[in-house]
């Protein structure tokens, strides 16, 4: 017998909440999708079930299965932390109720009723199901301030618009804000989204101010509920939770490593202007790295550069 090939993915904009999940199933010439939305949602929660609804969907217990997700969480939860869980009553290492209980539980018999092999893959390897998954999402529509709960028409098969992170030190030379700003505009010919920080300093003023004079395609993303750069008006601004990346072993980062984390990860591709000393400029290179993505880490080096 066939083995079944699935690729699951979820997707969820953190002002909204608005979620979206999808899996694809193939074994041997048949292919079948899934997909569907929610609302009061998260990332992680998303994940999840699309992995549920892809089991639950197999007709026949004992199937032999490879799942294939770009979600660490969903992929580590089940090959490494679960069974620790399960010996503390679902708790976490921190003794925390694990987060997305119901969720665990669902998915834990139905792991039980086939033989899972669940594989981590970098998101570019993932398209189709990420295309459905953000299509599922983009069909809700939050009621506006008239009222309407209209939703737009959306292509059962998105594909995303391509995003580009640009992102850097906030202690720079004029010679890497100039930088910054040729980025911008490169990515602007191009049609590209620029993906950028909030902060009121340095690459990420820059970034803004040149997306303002350009009414070029930008996401700013910040964790206050308002840009503390200005953002940009005719674009739009994500606030990242804090609890967007707690990781299943109970591990809390600190929030403008989850809002850097959130960027990268909703990017593909990344420009990283460094002084040459900021921490979090190369270590948000460093993470775009290890999610197999292409980064490119561009070095203004500043006398006396402080960590920023």
């Amino acid at each position: 017998m066939n083995p079944i090939i699935i690729h699951t993915d979820g997707s969820c904009e953190t002002q909204t909440r608005l979620g979206g999940w999808a899996a694809v199933l193939r074994c041997g010439e048949h292919e079948r999708v899934l997909q569907d939305s929610a609302s009061d949602t998260s990332v992680n929660a998303m994940e999840l079930t699309a992995v549920i609804e892809a089991l639950k969907a197999l007709k026949q217990a004992g199937s032999s299965v490879q799942l294939f997700s770009d979600s660490n969480y969903v992929v580590r939860g089940v090959n490494e932390w679960l069974s620790d869980w399960l010996k503390r009553g679902w708790k976490n290492a921190r003794g925390e109720q694990v987060a997305n209980l119901n969720l665990w539980q669902q998915l834990k018999p139905l792991l039980e009723q086939h033989s899972v092999t669940l594989t981590w893959i970098p998101r570019g390897q993932n398209a189709q199901a990420d295309g459905l998954a953000q299509s599922a999402r983009q069909a809700q529509k939050p009621a506006d301030d008239a009222g309407s709960t209209t939703a737009p028409t959306m292509p059962p098969q998105a594909v995303s618009e391509f995003h580009l992170m640009i992102a850097g030190s906030r202690y720079a030379t004029r010679e890497a804000l100039d930088y910054a700003r040729r980025v911008v505009r490169r990515a602007h010919e191009l049609g590209h989204t620029i993906v950028v920080g909030d902060n009121p300093k340095g690459v990420d003023m820059s970034v803004v101010q040149e997306c303002r004079r350009l009414k070029a395609k930008v996401v700013v993303v910040g964790i206050t509920n308002n840009p503390r750069n200005g953002g940009c008006s005719h674009s739009s601004y994500v606030k990242v939770e804090r609890d967007t990346y707690r990781s299943a072993g109970g591990y809390l980062f600190d929030r403008y490593h989850t809002r850097d984390r959130w960027m990268v990860d909703n990017a593909q591709r990344g420009m990283f202007i460094w002084n040459g000393d900021s921490k979090g400029t190369k270590a948000g290179y460093d993470y775009m790295v290890s999610r197999q993505k292409e980064a490119h880490l561009v070095t203004f080096a500043l006398k006396g550069a402080r960590h920023g």
